[in-house]
């Protein structure tokens, strides 16, 4: 078992261990979700990686991934905060 701390700033650094069984890098995105008493992080998928499985709108086809994947993460964030 792993333990960690919570800073003054509210940051908690995930262990090493945990970090490569999960295969972490700097940079992942982590959900964050509250479950009776307990915080459960999950990773989130790269929008680029569903790459060519989603059929793009009009809208959207002369964005880069980078681009769409910013879009989505800020339609999440807005899901979100209004849960």
């Amino acid at each position: 078992m792993s333990k960690t701390r919570i800073t003054s700033k509210g940051q908690v650094t995930i262990p090493k261990d945990v970090r490569d069984r999960l295969l972490l890098k700097e940079s992942d995105n982590l959900e964050v979700k509250v479950i009776d008493n307990f915080i459960i992080m999950e990773k989130m998928k790269s929008f680029g990686t569903l790459k060519g499985s989603l059929k793009i709108p009009d809208k959207y086809k002369k964005k880069s991934w980078k681009e769409i994947e910013s879009i989505a993460q800020t339609e999440h964030a807005k899901e979100v905060i209004n849960e």
